[in-house]
């Protein structure tokens, strides 16, 4: 039996007529009087029967066609999985990232992934950066976001570098300025990342060079707590300008020299072949992710 056979018949069964079953099907007649006959043949038994001039399907008839109704919407179901897979609106995704992207900013761009994708499931794990390296090494995942570096033969890394900002609070009087350096931070409440995170170095270099006091108040694990300790009045900070952007409620940022860089990747695991989805959102990912 073939597909066009079964549409044929499906249609005809509706029809009623060949007449009309022609006209919806947009062939001759004849064609669909020959295409009956073939399956018949093919079945074994007689699908229809002239009656007075009109044509009424046999008791055999009507068994076969709830089956190859079955069948047909089967395979439009099929047909229509496969164009939302290809055009990237079926499928799923396992992603994880570390807390100070998965909390916020993250979420946003899954929510607008979704927006044209209701049938895309997607899973959304929050872990440590060094969890996250871990973890895309296993296979377990089809993307990660992490901060960087990343040293493990198993893991393809796109990197992304940010130049970090100098956060007041609202009305701080440092506000006022277009720059700020150590210099003008000298003795001034600091709020700070652990010692073991990238910048923190960097940033104790930085008043070294100055000459001036790095007078750290506090110090927190993600940048998202600098930003409400900040915003709180507690002192000012450094964080990036693009994975910390949602929780800038309530601060003011300003250029911060000499320059502070903060690094993080995207993470495949080496040997996977990307799906369509996959690449999709990546795109979509980096689009939010470029420093600009």
């Amino acid at each position: 039996m073939q597909i066009r056979q079964l549409e044929c018949f499906r249609v005809l069964m509706i029809a009623t007529t060949m007449t009309r079953a022609a006209e919806i099907l947009g062939i001759s007649q004849p064609a669909v009087s020959g295409t009956i006959a073939a399956l018949e043949h093919d079945l074994g038994f007689s699908l229809f029967r002239r009656t007075r001039g009109r044509l009424q399907p046999t008791p055999e008839a009507q068994l076969f066609f709830v089956e190859a109704t079955r069948m047909l919407e089967a395979m439009e179901s099929t047909n229509r999985a496969a164009a939302e897979i290809r055009s990237g609106k079926l499928g799923h995704l396992t992603i994880a990232a570390y807390p100070s992207i998965s909390i916020s900013l993250l979420p946003r761009i899954v929510s607008l992934f979704l927006a044209t994708r209701p049938h895309l499931h997607i899973r959304l794990m929050s872990r440590s950066s060094q969890t996250v390296k871990e973890l895309v090494a296993t296979q377990q995942l089809d993307l990660a976001i992490a901060e960087l570096p990343v040293d493990h033969p198993a893991v393809y890394t796109e990197s992304f570098s940010y130049r970090c900002q100098c956060i007041l609070p609202s009305g701080h009087p440092l506000a006022e300025l277009d720059v700020i350096t150590p210099a003008d931070l000298d003795g001034v409440p600091f709020v700070t990342l652990f010692r073991d995170h990238m910048t923190h170095h960097q940033v104790a270099t930085a008043f070294s060079q100055y000459g001036a006091r790095w007078n750290v108040v506090a110090e927190t694990e993600y940048f998202a707590t600098v930003c409400e300790l900040v915003a709180a009045g507690c002192g000012v900070g450094v964080i990036d300008p693009v994975v910390s952007s949602p929780f800038t409620t309530g601060i003011v940022s300003r250029k911060f020299e000499p320059a502070i860089t903060y690094e993080i990747g995207i993470l495949y695991p080496q040997d996977r072949i990307e799906s369509r989805v996959t690449k999709e959102f990546v795109e979509m990912l980096k689009v939010h992710l470029a420093p600009d």
